[in-house]
């Protein structure tokens, strides 16, 4: 017993410093990123294990220099989340950086230096002390110990292991430290062109609103405009539209006043494609190429006061988009998967942007909708499905071998559906309760679909099958002359830019003549790669 003992205690005082590195950051946090940095720093221990085996000096400096840049590095990591509740890339922390020249940086090193003293001070007092009670304690036979023993033979086999397919999968090999912080520099220094890029955009957008923006009669009226840009829904999983289940029972009571399509398909099965169509003039099959015009430049020169409203920390759009309204809200400070803020965040920013007594206002919200992680995007009270509920989509996906997990997902998913029903109803409905007298109006479409199970066993963003492209669009607006659900008339998102401007009262005057999606002659004109999923660009 006392021998098992002293291997634990000798285990764990050598695996001490790397269970500090990747501690930290998952006390921070972020419990991913510091599972692999923890298993990233673990060759520190070789040099321990060499320091006290071979007692060369050189191999006790490199053993202290690796812990004291694993520390140093987990803890600047840990700062954002300590500070912020946010990771190191967060849109707004990339641009606070990105934005920052080299005087502001010696003053902000002049006033936090007796705190980054005793930082580093106390850093390196922790491995000072560290480092004197392991190269005094351990000794070269209880390593020997270690290795006589079964079982923590296995432990140190199954950490070699561990460390090694760390450096090997890139997920794992892009934590560490040199790629990070390189990969680091390099995105500040991609913002910053951006920013100046972006703002060579706007400047070509406000030219071509000045240039070509027509107001009608309807146009000089106060209004109110609201765009939901949600993210990852497809039409498909739809109560409202035909879907087995439930999903939408508040959208259901709202049927006489809402027009809903649930054949409209987005231009690419990706955010940032998908919105630059959406917002500009891009066509799809040139959406990696910026367009000199967008519906928010035209607003602009209309005299509307723009909202940016951003439950999503992506920072290319908030620069391109964000950056050109008159304010915009970010409220997530987490990026993509990682993020676990829920829209109803959105609300209290949403209902100011309302009560603004500017008489023309367009407020863009954009949502992260049922952006993968599912079971991140809805609280616990609208936990509904799930694999008890045997009902007929669930048999369906059995019968058609569709694995547990997917399955599983395809209930976090419906989820996220439930949830978005009852916030795109309370957005609509706070609209409505707006009694000002001005011209409303709601527009809600998601910048693409995923796939859950619906025609192969994947799970998330899809450029191979229908439901990666099929979306839900959503309209009010005073004295709408359709509403109802529309199954069958089919929509191409990439037109939502001029059919809001008719909606506004604005007319592009370069513009070919068109149809709208109200219109009962409405044509259907798809990008040139339709179908999008069987003819990928």
């Amino acid at each position: 017993m006392k021998a098992n003992l002293t291997r634990f205690n000798t285990l764990l005082l050598i695996l001490l410093p790397a269970l500090i590195t990747g501690g930290l950051l998952i006390f921070a946090g972020n419990l991913s990123d510091g599972l692999r940095l923890g298993f990233l720093s673990l060759p520190g221990v070789a040099f321990i294990y060499l320091a006290i085996s071979q007692q060369i000096i050189y191999w006790y400096i490199l053993s202290v220099i690796w812990w004291f840049i694993a520390w140093l590095d987990a803890l600047l990591r840990s700062s954002t989340w300590f500070l912020f509740n946010s990771d190191n890339e967060a849109y707004f922390i990339i641009e606070a950086i990105a934005n920052t020249n080299q005087q502001e940086t010696w003053e902000f090193l002049q006033l936090h230096l007796n705190t980054i003293a005793i930082v580093v001070l106390a850093l390196m007092t922790l491995l000072t002390v560290y480092s004197f009670l392991a190269f005094k304690l351990i000794k070269a036979k209880h390593f020997n110990q270690l290795w006589d023993s079964r079982i923590y033979r296995s432990c140190i086999i199954l950490l070699i292991l561990l460390t090694v397919t760390s450096y090997l999968m890139k997920p794992s090999r892009n934590v560490h430290p040199v790629v990070f912080w390189s990969d680091y520099q390099t995105k500040i220094q991609d913002f910053q062109n951006r920013i100046k890029q972006h703002k060579d955009v706007h400047h070509q957008w406000d030219l071509s609103a000045k240039q070509n923006l027509v107001l009608t009669t309807s146009a000089h009226v106060k209004q109110t405009h609201v765009l939901v840009l949600s993210e990852s829904l497809t039409s498909l999983n739809l109560g409202v539209c035909g879907y087995p289940r439930n999903t939408t029972p508040e959208l259901a009571k709202k049927i006489d006043q809402l027009r809903i399509f649930c054949n409209a398909f987005s231009p690419s099965p990706s955010t940032i494609n998908a919105l630059r169509v959406l917002l500009t003039e891009s066509p799809a099959s040139e959406h990696d190429q910026y367009s000199p015009e967008s519906i928010l430049a035209y607003a602009r020169a209309a005299g509307y006061k723009i909202y940016w409203l951003s439950n999503q920390d992506d920072s290319y759009l908030s620069s391109l988009f964000g950056s050109y309204a008159d304010k915009a809200v970010y409220k997530n400070t987490r990026s993509g998967r990682s993020s676990t803020s829920l829209d109803e965040t959105l609300i209290p920013v949403y209902q100011q942007a309302l009560a603004d007594p500017n008489p023309k206002k367009l407020i863009i919200l954009h949502l992260i909708g049922a952006h993968p992680n599912y079971q991140e995007r809805y609280p616990i009270v609208f936990n509904k499905f799930s694999s008890d509920s045997n009902d007929a989509v669930e048999r369906d996906l059995k019968d058609r071998n569709i694995d547990p997990w997917i399955r599983s997902l395809r209930n976090d998913y419906d989820n996220v559906m439930l949830y978005q029903d009852s916030l795109l109803v309370k957005f609509l409905e706070t609209l409505q309760a707006d009694h000002k007298p001005d011209f409303r109006s709601f527009t809600m479409v998601s910048d693409h679909g995923n796939e859950v199970g619906h025609e192969i066993d994947y799970a998330g963003h899809s450029p191979n099958t229908k439901a990666g492209y099929q979306v839900p669009v959503m309209m009010w607006y005073d004295k709408i002359p359709v509403t109802g659900v529309n199954k069958d008339k089919t929509l191409n998102t990439a037109e939502l830019d001029n059919n809001l401007m008719h909606i506004m009262g604005l007319k592009d005057k370069s513009a070919p003549p068109q149809s709208y999606w109200l219109d009962d002659n409405y044509h259907f004109t798809p990008e040139a790669n339709w179908p999008y999923w069987k003819n990928k660009s």
